[in-house]
């Protein structure tokens, strides 16, 4: 299994809540892989919040 980002809905701070390696994901996306709907809406807030 591939660890590809995290989320800490406790974060506080400086500490960081979201992080995702886009790149991956959209490799496993393209496999076949299915996101959860939460993962899915997380992904695309973190790709706006990047671009």
């Amino acid at each position: 299994m591939e660890n590809v980002g995290f989320f800490n809905p406790m974060a506080k701070g400086q500490e960081e809540k979201l992080r995702m390696d886009v790149e991956r994901i959209e490799h496993w996306v393209g496999q076949g892989a299915q996101p959860s709907q939460r993962v899915a809406a997380l992904l695309k807030s973190y790709k706006k919040a990047q671009a």
